[in-house]
């Protein structure tokens, strides 16, 4: 019988390590980068020590509770660079002599995160200059009056134009 003549290099050893090397060598790069977006998007703490604020829920409860008897509410709208809220009290009528200061920032990131106070505009209306790109933003805003009543409002607002 002939033999049969092949010009197939063999599989040797030095193949499979520089196989085993570069299989091995994707996943960790693509772990590595997993990591790097992980580690510059939100770390999804609301709260710096949930032990110490769970030690504070009968406070925040009270709190709540008063606010709610207050009656008091808040809209918040934003147009060409300015964010308003117009407060109301429990029968619809305005409430004015209100200082209100807060927090402007992305829902998902602290990096926007910018302090805002508001100046009164008459008639229950307050507004601070907020030029905001488009996109989803929140307002955490905190009103008192001059007899100490505290209210607090969180709202989200989407910003589909930043001219408008």
């Amino acid at each position: 019988m002939d033999a049969i003549e092949s010009n197939a290099r063999p599989f040797t050893g030095r193949k499979m390590l520089l196989s085993m090397l570069a299989f091995f060598g994707v996943i960790i790069v693509v772990n590595l980068g997993l990591l790097g977006f992980a580690l510059d998007s939100d770390n999804g703490l609301v709260v710096k020590n949930s032990y110490v604020a769970s030690q504070d829920y009968n406070r925040m409860m009270a709190k709540a509770r008063a606010q709610e008897e207050l009656g008091w509410r808040a809209a918040v709208t934003h147009r060409a660079g300015v964010v308003e809220l117009r407060f109301t009290d429990g029968a619809g009528a305005p409430l004015t002599g209100l200082e209100i200061a807060g927090r402007l920032g992305r829902p998902v990131t602290d990096r926007e995160d910018r302090p805002v106070a508001f100046r009164e505009a008459g008639s229950g209306l307050y507004r601070t200059d907020a030029a905001l790109g488009a996109g989803e933003w929140e307002l955490d805003a905190v009103a008192r009056d001059g007899a100490g009543a505290e209210f607090r409002r969180i709202v989200r607002f989407f910003v589909k134009d930043p001219g408008q």
